[in-house]
């Protein structure tokens, strides 16, 4: 039994330290990056958006059809729930891009600042002559 738990418990851990690399990007994920992203791969699909519409639509024509007499505030406190959870889904892997991407222009930055002062003591040497 403690062999299951310490086997279980080490794939756990190469589970959360598993990493995951964007398709389009190529940059290193976190786990919490990979579902978010995988999350909106789901719900930025056209089904998506036809299922939400059609339910939707449904609910507000035909409540009566949910058995429920509350059904409009709970159609209402479905939705914002939904909205509120796709952002913060979004919020997860955009946050997580921004900080790859200011790495990188900070890299740029420096290798341009090298390449300025190259080329300024190139132009002080050139003048020395």
């Amino acid at each position: 039994m403690a062999g299951l738990n310490n086997t279980s418990g080490s794939t756990m851990v190469n589970f959360w330290k598993k990493k995951y690399i964007h398709e389009a990007t190529g940059d290193v994920l976190t786990f919490s990056e990979q579902v978010s992203w995988t999350i909106q791969g789901v719900i930025r699909n056209w089904w998506f958006v036809f299922l939400w519409t059609g339910l939707s639509a449904a609910w507000w024509v035909k409540p009566h059809w949910f058995k429920d007499t509350g059904s409009y505030i709970h159609w209402q406190l479905l939705a914002s729930w939904l909205a509120v959870t796709v952002e913060l889904i979004i919020g997860i892997a955009m946050i997580g891009q921004t900080k790859r991407d200011a790495l990188i222009i900070r890299h740029i930055l420096k290798l341009e600042k090298q390449e300025i002062e190259h080329l300024q003591n190139l132009l002080e040497n050139d003048d020395k002559l």
